[in-house]
């Protein structure tokens, strides 16, 4: 089910065609593991002509462009690459909320984060 979860957070478009097919053979309910078939979510990947671990188990450049990167959800693609770079370092990154501003991109939205940018 990780693996399903995995694929699912990670995949494109193209597994449109996946999770329709899973659905049409019985797929319904995964989210309870009573309910949860793997060999279904295994012949959809395979009917539609798609690996798995493409999307589970691949390593990505930071420059590829994401299946979700088109919504904005406020927080910039600069700032989700710092991060990386930081976690990866083990280095934390200081809560905004008792710190500096972190210039996560919200500051573009938000009263709080553009009043802690001014006083900074």
């Amino acid at each position: 089910m990780s693996l399903l979860e995995a694929v699912l957070s990670r995949g494109d478009r193209r597994l449109g065609k996946v999770i329709h097919r899973a659905w049409q053979l019985g797929a319904v309910f995964d989210g309870w593991s009573e309910h949860f078939n793997n060999e279904i979510w295994l012949r959809a990947f395979r009917e539609a002509r798609l690996k798995p671990e493409f999307y589970s188990q691949r390593q990505r450049s930071l420059d590829e462009p994401l299946p979700w990167g088109h919504i904005d959800t406020g927080v910039t693609t600069a700032f989700l690459k710092k991060e990386y770079k930081h976690a990866t370092e083990e280095r934390l990154t200081p809560d905004c909320h008792l710190e500096d501003c972190n210039a996560c991109g919200l500051e573009r939205w938000q009263a709080d984060c553009q009043k802690k940018q001014i006083s900074t």
